[in-house]
């Protein structure tokens, strides 16, 4: 295309400063992935979760002001814990906490494979590297701000549910004492938020810049996911394997048990089922003991789900490695414009 002026232009403007121009590539991303339907619904069934904390948390306010009506659907909670519910609060609200993030980080996981395969792969494709970088952009803003794309539909569905749920908690319980009981909470959450962005995030990047096929990016994202989480079960089972290092092949495993650490969920649920054998008869142990997850219960009541046999620094070096190698992938896949051909 022929150039006919060259001459000066007045910008009129509003300059901002150098450290928010990644947030323009951020923000073309959310509203370019916005327009996708299956984007659309997928926040929307993330948000199912949220909704089931806040209903909980809610009920469990009205029945720390001793209102009986709601206590039938705690039943399976053991009997000590509904006759004083306030001083079982902060086991409560971890153990739901915990749950709600569970079921966020594989709505988490279905979210990335959606809006990730594109971001980098299209601009290889379409060759739009020279028109990113022949602007005052660096790589680490292009990078910050592709993952800055990433990080807003993760937040939309970990962070801000997380927060909103809290304060719903907060408001039913009537008592600001809740928030010394249970302050942890929100930090953790908000952690574990940043380990999701960080980890899953550039890791996606990382498989978006290998190929200029997005639907191979996806297929590669889904397969490592389903492979990874297959083989972790299969390690672990005790009645195949057993392997103790089993479960770090997996990245939901590895997120799961970093999150039950910000969270203390293994104490909470230790805590609940200690007052549990203390207080109800053995026929109620059996009762309390399938309520939690055992199928069959017995008296010693020994089983924790929130209880791995492997310590969590292995999953937090797992996860450090797939940020390691994901920063390594995309500092040789895009390359400055100096180095474009």
């Amino acid at each position: 295309m022929p150039i006919f002026d060259q001459g000066y232009q007045h910008w009129d403007g509003t300059l901002s400063g150098h450290a928010w121009r990644w947030l323009a590539i951020s923000h073309r991303g959310v509203r370019t992935q916005l327009k996708n339907r299956w984007t659309r619904m997928a926040l929307l069934l993330a948000w199912l979760p949220a909704l089931a904390l806040g209903m909980f948390l809610a009920l469990w306010g009205l029945l720390e002001q001793k209102t009986d009506d709601w206590k039938g659907l705690f039943t399976f909670l053991p009997a000590v814990v509904l006759l004083d519910p306030k001083a079982f609060r902060a086991e409560i609200w971890s153990l739901a906490f915990s749950w709600f993030l569970i079921a966020e980080t594989y709505a988490a996981m279905i979210l990335v494979v959606i809006v990730g395969p594109n971001l980098i792969s299209q601009d290889l494709r379409f060759n739009a590297m020279p028109l990113y970088l022949s602007r005052p952009l660096t790589r680490f803003d292009y990078f910050a701000g592709k993952l800055g794309t990433i990080a807003a539909f993760l937040a939309a569905v970990i962070l801000i549910p997380a927060v909103l749920t809290y304060v719903l908690g907060v408001g039913f319980s009537l008592s600001f004492k809740v928030i010394a009981d249970t302050y942890r909470i929100v930090p953790a959450c908000l952690a574990y938020g940043a380990v999701v962005v960080l980890v899953a995030g550039l890791f996606m990047l990382a498989i978006s810049s290998l190929s200029k096929n997005s639907r191979y990016v996806a297929a590669i994202w889904i397969g490592l996911w389903l492979v990874g989480s297959t083989a972790a079960g299969v390690l672990a089972d005790p009645n195949t394997l057993a392997i103790k290092w089993g479960p770090i092949v997996s990245l939901t495993n590895n997120l799961r048990r970093v999150q039950e650490v910000l969270l203390g969920t293994g104490e909470a649920f230790e805590s609940i089922r200690e007052a549990g054998e203390q207080a109800m008869s053995p026929f109620g142990r059996r009762s309390f003991g399938r309520s939690f997850g055992r199928r069959h219960a017995d008296p010693a009541m020994k089983y924790n789900p929130f209880a791995q046999d492997y310590p969590w620094q292995w999953s937090a070096y797992v996860l450090s490695g797939l940020v390691v190698l994901s920063l390594c992938i995309l500092t040789t896949r895009v390359k400055s414009l100096d180095r474009l051909r």
